[in-house]
């Protein structure tokens, strides 16, 4: 069959849109980075690629959200040790003015102390990171202690607490991974108030912070050593109470520091999955980009020859 002129541009013009399309698609790849820029392009690599996507969106969640429990953590590491460092300074009054060889005024000299110091105890109780109290429960924005301006009680009326807690029970928990969730704050009522369990009374073998340091500083005002002497023991069990307070939270914030490398390599996992699925090979893709424009331009000298041809050229 003979091949007519016609027949001979539908050809041509076929190859050159053939080869527009795959110069431009090789253009899109090259420009984007990436193998994959719709659907069409590879409909067997769009389930793999949208199930890594999803995967590290939600490990981008995680992730945020275990550095947000690790700031709370660190953040109130801080306000702990120095809180713990106050009640060491304060046994170390307590010690020093036992012996009964100080004067009236020595004793009122460690009394302005203690009571400076527990105003710095109070300070470090309402600490707040971004406008949120720490220790306030679920009640962020409610500073957890304030003074009773109650106490002290007068006889026969009940005895009153020299510091009242505003905040409440509330456990803040964070998830971590799936289905694990994890408590990243500590309430004020336990960590100064000794009250665990939320009853509204000290737990045996825990201790009224407040109360203890509020209780020094009486009995250094009226001099009596041998009520300073009683507060020795009382004032090693609250800094006991702030150690295991402490530690407690150090366990969570190892727990948070391991999820988080785990979230982090989830990441990187699925990064590379996506990877082998969506992204093109850039010196792949510019090789065959070359190759496509050279062929692209070499079909067009072929079109113009023949578009030049006349009858004339075959008399």
């Amino acid at each position: 069959m003979r091949a007519t002129q016609t027949t001979t541009y539908r050809s041509l013009q076929s190859f050159l849109d053939r080869t527009s399309d795959k110069l431009a698609n090789l253009q899109l790849q090259a420009a984007t980075g990436k193998r994959v820029n719709r659907p069409s392009d590879d409909p067997t690599a769009i389930s793999p690629i949208i199930s890594a996507k999803t995967q590290i969106q939600t490990s981008d969640r995680y992730i945020e959200t275990i550095e947000s429990g690790l700031d709370k953590i660190d953040g109130a590491d801080g306000y702990l040790d120095s809180i713990e460092n106050t009640l060491v300074r304060v046994k170390e009054i307590s010690i020093a003015t036992v012996n009964g060889s100080l004067s009236s005024q020595d004793m009122q000299t460690f009394a302005d102390e203690v009571h400076q110091l527990r105003e710095s105890l109070l300070a470090d109780a309402n600490a707040q990171i971004d406008g949120k109290y720490l220790f306030s429960g679920f009640a962020e924005k409610t500073a957890p202690f304030s003074v009773n301006p109650a106490y002290p009680s007068v006889p026969p009326a009940l005895p009153v607490p020299p510091v009242n807690y505003n905040g409440d029970y509330g456990a803040l928990e964070f998830e971590i991974a799936p289905n694990e969730l994890i408590g990243v704050n500590m309430t004020g009522n336990s960590l100064m108030l000794g009250d665990v369990d939320n009853d509204g009374v000290v737990d045996a073998g825990a201790v009224d912070i407040f109360a203890l340091i509020t209780t020094l500083e009486e009995e250094l005002q009226v001099n009596n050593p041998a009520g300073v002497e009683a507060l020795i023991d009382p004032l090693e069990t609250a800094a006991n109470q702030v150690r295991s307070q402490r530690s407690l939270k150090g366990n969570v914030g190892r727990r948070l520091e391991v999820a988080l490398d785990h979230m982090e390599q989830i990441k990187i996992d699925m990064e590379e999955f996506r990877s082998r699925f969506e992204d093109a090979d850039i010196l792949e893709t510019i090789t065959e980009m070359q190759k496509q424009e050279q062929s692209f331009e070499a079909a067009l000298n072929v079109t113009g020859k023949v578009s030049a041809l006349s009858i004339l050229d075959y008399i």
